[in-house]
């Protein structure tokens, strides 16, 4: 009896579990829409398919918005079929309902011919994560419809500054590449540029070795597309706005054969009108314990970028790239301050009126060089870059005072600087697939000259002529040579991905003050190492641990030890004991919503004042002995889309909420001075997306920065509001877009620097911040981006040279 009722018991469980098995089914849920224009397809073909069998399991059409939930699917491992007349057909290869049953936004192509249907092994997430990187996969982005900056705010990745359009990652800079090379393009044509052109955004949280160890410590790499549609495409664009700033660019591009010729130009005009007071005081100095200057400037630039190039496919196995970019900018401004001098007790000493004038310009030309050999196993590559560069800086300035104790015999001043410089870079990079896993190793060799003029002379009024009378004028060369060898690998386990490396980097430099007849060289030989280790825990949810080392080297400008006068009792000098910076860096996160992370740094390059003979005040750079930095990030992203667990309002596109924590200890000292100190800083970043009548988008930004203060800094609290609206027509060429920029006009700056001997306090507002632009930009065959590579590392600049300064 007892073994009957456990037969029975047992007969009865496992018929249950079948009937429980035989009852378990599947759903997915997602949306249809077209590729270029974004608006939802009603009547698109849903069909769900057996992987296993190849039978149609389930179908369903979608509804008036595009979206559809199939139920009762009895298989989890299937393939997804969606068609509609008019489009091409897209296949999904590989879907696992039993993980998600989320599909997302599917996109598909119009066409007017009859076109095989396109195969997807799996469905693309919003973000992919890897070891060492996280990737937007732009199609599925919110906002994608519009342009790069546009959507990336949408990513909860990058955060954007309104104001200037620069994107940073946990509040620090970052180095933009197209394609994997460095990719110069300003700020405002980052802006400009529609999202359709990129496939890809990797957003690169610890650069391997493969990557210079030199510049930002995140990268943002843009992918580009490489369909195309048609013999020849391109996009016009043009920006003006109310004041006086406008911009605008053209791409165009031919493909016939093996050969495709592309070219590119953008132009730039801006104005710029400022207002400034500042105060001083010299604790050391009796008769100029006090000083205070108020005044104005205004300034307006040109700048000018082209490119023209080809790339030529030999056969399936060797490709080649050539092209010549030249890049322009020029620039005039003038300026007019009033100061007056009191002494320690307070009594007037003497006023003065100060005119300022300045020009230049700046001119880059280069031509680059490319060739891939593929062999027979995919992935396996053979890769090699060549760059030449050719750098002009030229600059003057003039400058008047007249002083009260000195009526009619004002002092003045004219200066020049003449830059020039050359630069060639060779790249070579192998990469080899094993199974699953990748090796990668490669040579980089840069080699660089520089010449720096600076003249100076000074009105005498005993001879009535123009002499150096200061002593300013000098001759600067340097020569620098960087070789670097690094290798990688990379090895993924199911959810475990694993990737290290190593770069060895040399840099030696010489330089020859020729006024002084003084020289110095450095040999830096460096070694960076990273690893980085990731676990994936879903489609949506990623840990990560990431470890790396970076460098950067001093600044050509920091370098020049000679003074450069800049103004009443003020110089600047550079330093030619400089070292480089190195930064060693760990952080833990969480997919895009949370980073923690911790900066140790080594040698910061930092600008430091100090006085000499009482009321000189020295500015020079120099290294800190380090600062240690750590910080979280929180990001809350979220979007309307049937990936996310819930729907927001039909009129709300999307939203974000970002806010970054990060705190830092310095220490080092310069003369007399102590530079030790503890800093915290804190940033909000909001933006609210919305879909308005007549299928208008538009989108409200605010950027906050409170008062930041330490023992040596004060910094004024940072806010910014702007609102955008966008349009578009013709299928999706034609893009009309609005934007307001500082709606409240609160672009000021605030800051104080407290010193042992000194302490400075400025204000400085912009005049014409606030304003209104409107943009027109227009694509035609369905013109896609190209992949451009290069290899320039930003050195060449001329950075702090603006103004009629020089070395």
């Amino acid at each position: 009896m007892k073994l009957l009722s456990t037969l029975t018991l047992i007969l009865f469980f496992g018929l249950s579990q079948i009937n429980f098995a035989q009852a378990e089914t599947y759903k997915a849920i997602g949306a249809v829409s077209d590729l270029m224009t974004s608006k939802p397809l009603t009547g698109a073909s849903v069909l769900i398919i057996s992987k296993s069998s190849g039978k149609e399991l389930k179908g369903i059409a979608t509804d008036e918005k595009g979206f559809f939930t199939i139920e009762s699917i009895p298989e989890s491992k299937v393939r997804v079929k969606i068609s509609m007349v008019g489009y091409q057909t897209q296949v999904i290869d590989s879907v696992a309902l039993d993980q998600t049953s989320r599909l997302g936004l599917i996109r598909l192509l119009a066409t007017t011919i009859e076109v095989p249907e396109v195969v997807i092994k799996s469905i693309k997430p919003l973000i992919e994560f890897h070891a060492d990187r996280q990737v937007i996969n732009m199609d599925r982005l919110p906002g994608s419809s519009g342009t790069v900056t546009e959507a990336l705010k949408n990513s909860g990745l990058v955060e954007v500054e309104p104001s200037t359009n620069k994107i940073t990652v946990r509040g620090q800079g970052l180095k933009i590449q197209m394609d994997g090379h460095e990719y110069n393009m300003p700020a405002e044509m980052l802006a400009q540029m529609p999202a359709t052109m990129i496939d890809q955004v990797e957003v690169i949280l610890a650069p391997g070795a493969k990557e210079s160890a030199e510049g930002g410590t995140y990268i943002l790499n843009l992918i580009s597309k490489k369909e195309a549609y048609s013999n020849y495409s391109g996009m016009f664009s043009l920006n003006a706005s109310s004041n006086a700033n406008s911009f605008g660019g053209m791409y165009l591009n031919y493909k016939g054969g093996k050969l495709n010729v592309f070219s590119q130009a953008y132009g730039n005009h801006s104005i710029g009108k400022n207002i400034n007071e500042s105060e001083r005081y010299v604790f050391t100095s009796p008769n100029m314990y006090y000083q205070k200057s108020t005044g104005d400037s205004k300034y307006n630039s040109n700048y000018g970028y082209f490119k023209v190039g080809f790339d030529y496919d030999f056969d399936e196995s060797n490709t080649a790239t050539f092209y010549v970019n030249y890049n322009g900018y020029n620039y005039n401004g003038d300026g007019n301050n009033n100061s007056f001098v009191n002494n320690n007790n307070n009594v007037l000493q003497y006023t003065y009126e100060g005119y300022n004038k300045n020009g230049g310009a700046n001119n880059n030309l280069s031509f680059y060089g490319f060739y891939k050999k593929k062999f027979q196993t995919k992935g396996h590559e053979l890769l090699f870059d060549a760059m030449y560069t050719s750098f002009g800086n030229p600059t003057d300035g003039k400058m008047k005072m007249n002083y009260s104790n000195r009526v009619g015999r004002p002092e003045m001043q004219n200066n020049n600087t003449d830059v020039t410089a050359k630069t060639f870079i060779f790249k070579t990079d192998y990469v080899l697939p094993i199974n699953t896993n990748r090796f990668e190793a490669g040579y980089n060799f840069t080699y660089r000259t520089r010449n720096n003029g600076y003249n100076v002379e000074n009105f005498s009024y005993i001879t009535g002529t123009w002499v150096d009378s200061l002593k300013l004028s000098n001759l600067f060369k340097y020569y620098e040579s960087i070789n670097a060898l690094y290798a990688t690998y990379a090895h993924k386990l199911g959810d475990f991905d694993v990737k290290f490396g190593l770069r060895a980097e040399n840099l030696a430099s010489e330089g020859n003050q020729i006024t002084q007849n003084t020289s110095f060289s450095e040999n830096f030989l460096s070694f960076f190492p990273n690893l980085n280790l990731a676990y994936k825990l879903s489609e949506m949810y990623q840990l990560s641990l990431n470890a790396f080392r970076r460098i950067t080297y001093p600044q050509i400008y920091y370098i020049n030890p000679f003074r450069r006068y800049l103004g009443l009792n003020n110089y600047s000098a550079g330093n030619p004991k400089i070292k480089p910076t190195y930064v060693n860096s760990v952080a833990l996160n969480f997919s895009q919503f949370i980073s923690v992370f911790y900066n140790y740094t080594t040698g910061t390059v930092t600008s430091a004042m100090t006085t000499e003979n009482d009321s000189t005040l020295i500015s020079t750079f120099l290294n800190l002995n380090n600062d240690k930095s750590y910080g979280v990030n929180l990001t809350l992203p979220y979007y309307n889309s049937p990936m996310m667990p819930f729907k927001l309002p039909d009129f709300i596109s999307s939203c974000y909420i970002s806010f970054n924590y990060r705190y830092s200890k310095q220490s080092g000292q310069f003369l007399k001075e102590d530079l030790s100190l503890i800093n915290k800083s804190y940033t909000l970043n909001a933006y609210l997306g919305f879909k308005l009548w007549w299928d208008i988008d538009a989108n409200v930004s605010v950027y906050y920065v409170p008062r930041t203060e330490n023992r040596r800094m004060v910094r004024g609290e940072m806010k910014y509001t702007s609102l955008y609206f966008s349009k578009t027509m013709l299928d999706r060429k034609l893009r009309i877009n609005i934007y307001i920029n500082d709606i409240f006009n609160s672009s000021k700056n605030y800051n104080e620097s407290i010193g042992g001997s000194y302490y400075t306090k400025s204000n400085y507002e912009m005049l014409n911040s606030r304003s209104i632009s409107i943009g027109l930009s227009y694509m035609f065959n369905d013109y896609k981006d190209r992949r451009d590579r290069n290899l320039d590392d930003g050195r060449d600049g001329g950075g702090g040279n603006n103004g009629g300064g020089g070395f």
